[in-house]
């Protein structure tokens, strides 16, 4: 592929400002502000691409253009849209009180913003986790699609409870490019009955719900595996758990009242 330097200026100048492209740049460039061929093949690889072998033979400007090109075209927009947000944040930043750009900004949009900096946080090994906000997320969207009542931190053993007193301990997982386990956080006191059933949600890298879950106790106390030196049980919420006896698929009703919070 034959690209002139006029074509790759031109290209520059009109996606420069744009969303995708505030959403990429950081990513690609180096402390000294230059294109950094293995962060831009690195963020590549992520999402599927490894061209960089293909394409060495050409200059670095052309490199970046084509492998952006191709990640336009695959990557969700919600991942790259917040990048507008940054920028009027930064812009807003010395200004007194919260930023209204954060007050009037849509939760799903909040949690992107989020994931986005904790991730570039645990880049640059300031945190070393990026899912900070999870548990309460989760234990939201379960409460606001099935109206249960949330219990308050003194709570032990469950989250929440129905109306017919029935108890729930809400887990959740967010699968990343970076770690696609599916392990749950630690579960407590699991032979002590503190909960009828466990709610699981499992969400994307952008906090999207992908997979929800309602799991009998019986259920968990076989599957779980015993960890003793955090006194805690393990439990892995693969594809096989949707196959138990008594358990209910519930990722369109978590799914949905993402969409309403």
């Amino acid at each position: 592929m034959k690209i002139s330097p006029e074509q790759r200026d031109a290209w520059l100048k009109k996606t420069a400002t744009g969303p995708f492209n505030l959403w990429l740049e950081p990513q690609v460039r180096g402390p000294d502000g230059q294109l950094d061929l293995g962060q831009l093949y690195g963020v590549a690889r992520r999402y599927g691409i490894d061209r960089q072998t293909r394409y060495s033979h050409l200059n670095p400007g052309q490199q970046r253009m084509i492998i952006g090109n191709m990640l336009r075209r695959i990557v969700p927009a919600g991942e790259y849209e917040t990048g507008v947000l940054i920028s009027e944040i930064v812009e807003q930043a010395s200004l007194p009180g919260r930023p209204e750009i954060i007050r009037t900004a849509g939760v799903t949009e909040l949690l992107i913003l989020h994931s986005q900096i904790m991730e570039e946080l645990r880049d640059r090994e300031i945190v070393r986790t990026s899912n900070a906000p999870l548990g309460d997320y989760a234990e939201l969207l379960f409460a606001t699609a099935f109206g249960w009542s949330l219990g308050n931190n003194s709570s032990t053993g469950h989250d929440a409870t129905d109306a017919a007193g029935i108890r729930y301990q809400i887990k959740s997982r967010r699968v990343t490019p970076r770690n696609a386990s599916r392990q749950l956080s630690a579960i407590r006191r699991l032979p002590d009955n503190a909960f009828d059933f466990l709610a699981a949600v499992l969400f994307d890298e952008s906090y999207r719900v992908t997979k929800a879950i309602v799991i009998p106790h019986a259920v968990v106390v076989r599957r779980a595996k015993r960890v003793e030196h955090t006194n805690s049980w393990r439990f892995i919420l693969d594809d096989r758990v949707w196959d138990e006896e008594g358990a209910r698929d519930v990722t369109e009703a978590v799914a949905s009242a993402a969409e309403t919070v």
